[in-house]
């Protein structure tokens, strides 16, 4: 299948399900997803008590430059960050330790992202062109080791849970029950 039917719902919809068991696997279970004129993707969120949103997993496509042709001109996985809201410094912790551990895991400029709700915070991406790839399998291979790198990234820290800023972090979907603390030790690769 060529790559250049991005445009088409459909066919990004089967690239989400050829990924889905790998983002499980590696990540968790998806909490949502949008769909924009600048981004189709599903996430997996999290958030802490009265500070809500915290921080979340995208993979997807974006629109990353203007082009004739192509609704979308990028695929991969970023990670945003809040930082608005309440407890600034709690959200700058979030923010050091996500830039840092990233650093290696990122393959493009960090960027700002905002919400409908207000959010405002910091864009982690790990994408690349979509012009880049001749067929499906070679998009879906690269979705599958961006998750499997996120995870060795992250997940074994997170378990780790430095200065205990994971503690109250749950994934962002009802029962609220599901902390990332315990995901990431059940999930984590290294």
């Amino acid at each position: 299948m060529n790559p250049l039917q991005v445009n088409d719902k459909n066919w990004r919809l089967e690239i989400f399900r050829s990924v889905k068991p790998a983002f499980r696997q590696y990540l968790g279970q998806y909490t949502h997803q949008k769909l924009s004129d600048d981004w189709h993707f599903r996430a997996l969120a999290f958030v802490r008590e009265e500070m809500t949103y915290v921080f979340g997993f995208n993979i997807g496509f974006f629109r990353k430059q203007k082009h004739p042709k192509l609704s979308y001109t990028h695929v991969g996985m970023n990670v945003l960050v809040r930082t608005n809201g309440t407890n600034p410094s709690l959200r700058a912790k979030y923010r050091n330790f996500f830039e840092t551990n990233l650093e290696q895991w990122i393959n493009m400029p960090k960027g700002i992202y905002t919400s409908f709700r207000g959010g405002v915070g910091i864009e982690l991406p790990r994408m690349r062109d979509i012009a880049e790839f001749t067929e499906e399998k070679e998009i879906v291979d690269f979705l599958i080791e961006s998750i499997k790198q996120l995870n060795m990234a992250i997940y074994p820290k997170i378990a780790e849970n430095p200065d205990k800023i994971f503690s109250l972090v749950v994934r962002g979907a009802p029962l609220w029950n599901e902390p990332i603390v315990e995901i990431a030790r059940d999930l984590a690769l290294a």
